[in-house]
């Protein structure tokens, strides 16, 4: 059996181990420090599992095409298959009232890329793109530290100190990362095995790989009743994909943009951004038939490519 084989056992175990580390780290920093969990979800957890789209972004610098796929597929996989999985196994809640920014800014964020869009991005789109991003980060602080709700007795009390929770974070992104990548490697293995063509490895394997590190946050996040770290983690990396990942590219090189984006991507990342959005607005919670239909338009969005392969970019 070739070795590349074991990579997806022993990256299921380091996700695994990983978001475990991830989430308890990063509930107690934000104990540590004064602020909610969704605020650490939001920042320090969603800008760590969104590392790999980031590096995808900078070394596809001779191919910055990729660059745009890998952002919207990133961040339609994110809503529809990690909080709609998760939501399917543990239903998710989250108050809107407390967080509506943030929820605000990740379709502010859609369409800003949808905008731009349209006559391809590039240096001076980049560097605007990056400082809406610090501007975000701002406004989170200045808004969310040592709030009201922040202080609420129910979030508890710390259980290790603030340099075993950053030794946690630091850990449970590296085991993330590395997990990911050996997960990926090895699923490619058996799929080239099994004859199965580059177009569906790499739309599909691919960019749900690069997820991985955020499906497992929420998933274990969503099991331990987490649901700020849950719901924060999909849309801080939403935002830092959108503004980052693509601002960096963009100041890399630029950025052409496809039919197919206008027609297909881009919107189907701006709905799921808002039925995200809207579920939570109405119901105070993602549950598992509100999550179903997140994963089922994954479901349709991947058969359309899949018969219309021109939809591929």
């Amino acid at each position: 059996m070739d070795w590349v084989l074991l990579g997806i056992p022993v990256g299921i175990v380091f996700l695994y181990f990983g978001s475990e580390a991830l989430v308890d780290g990063g509930k107690n920093l934000a104990l540590r420090l004064g602020i909610t969990p969704f605020v650490i979800g939001l920042t320090v957890l969603a800008f760590g599992t969104s590392a790999p789209e980031a590096i995808t972004s900078i070394v596809s610098r001779n191919d910055p095409g990729i660059i745009v796929g890998n952002v919207v597929g990133s961040n339609i996989v994110n809503i529809a298959v990690c909080i709609g999985l998760a939501a399917m196994i543990f239903p998710i809640a989250s108050k809107f009232e407390d967080n509506r920014i943030e929820f605000i800014t990740m379709i502010l964020a859609s369409l800003v890329v949808l905008i731009m869009a349209f006559g391809g991005i590039n240096l001076v789109e980049g560097i605007i793109l990056i400082a809406l991003l610090a501007l975000f980060i701002l406004i989170v602080y200045k808004t969310k530290v040592n709030t009201p709700e922040a202080k609420a007795e129910d979030l508890g009390e710390p259980d290790m100190p603030t340099w075993k929770a950053l030794l946690f974070i630091i850990a449970g992104l590296v085991l993330l990362y590395f997990g990911a990548d050996m997960f990926v490697d090895g699923s490619k293995e058996i799929a080239e095995m099994m004859g199965i063509s580059e177009l569906v490895i790499g739309l599909f394997l691919v960019a749900i790989g690069t997820s991985l590190p955020e499906l497992c946050v929420s998933i274990m996040a969503a099991f331990r009743h987490e649901n700020d770290i849950a719901v924060s983690n999909i849309i801080g990396s939403n935002i830092f994909n959108a503004f980052f990942v693509l601002g960096i590219g963009a100041c890399i090189s630029d950025i052409p943009v496809y039919d197919s984006l206008f027609t297909l991507h881009i919107p189907v990342m701006i709905l799921l951004s808002v039925l995200m959005t809207v579920f939570i607005w109405k119901w105070g919670r993602i549950n598992r038939f509100t999550g179903s239909i997140l994963a089922a338009i994954y479901v349709i969005y991947a058969v359309i490519i899949l018969a219309m392969p021109d939809m591929a970019m």
